[in-house]
C-alpha cells in the first residue's frame, strides 16, 4: 500500500468520525497539499480543521505543525454566498 493510499484511507476514517460526531458538512481537501486535510462544520457553530499525519511521525513534529496552525484557533466571521 502506498503512502498516498494509507493517507487517503486515514482521511476517510476521519470523515466518518466527524459524521458520527454530528458534523453535517464534511469533506477532505483531496490532492491539495494544503495545511488542512479534512474539514467538518457542525450546526452548533463548531468547525474542525484537521491535518492528518502518519502515526510514525514524532510527537515533536506534530506539536510543531500544531503550533504553526494555532492561529486558526480563534473566532472567524463567516459569510455564505450562493452564486
Amino acid at each position: 500500500m502506498t503512502n498516498y493510499t494509507k493517507g487517503r484511507a486515514k482521511e476517510y476514517r476521519i470523515l466518518d468520525r466527524l459524521r458520527l460526531e454530528g458534523f453535517e458538512i464534511v469533506f477532505r481537501s483531496a490532492g491539495s497539499h494544503s495545511k488542512i486535510d479534512c474539514i467538518g462544520i457542525h450546526r452548533d457553530g463548531r468547525i474542525k480543521l484537521i491535518q492528518s499525519k502518519p502515526k510514525s511521525m514524532s510527537d515533536n513534529k506534530k506539536k510543531e505543525i500544531a503550533d504553526d496552525l494555532s492561529w486558526l484557533n480563534r473566532d472567524f466571521k463567516v459569510t455564505v454566498e450562493v452564486l
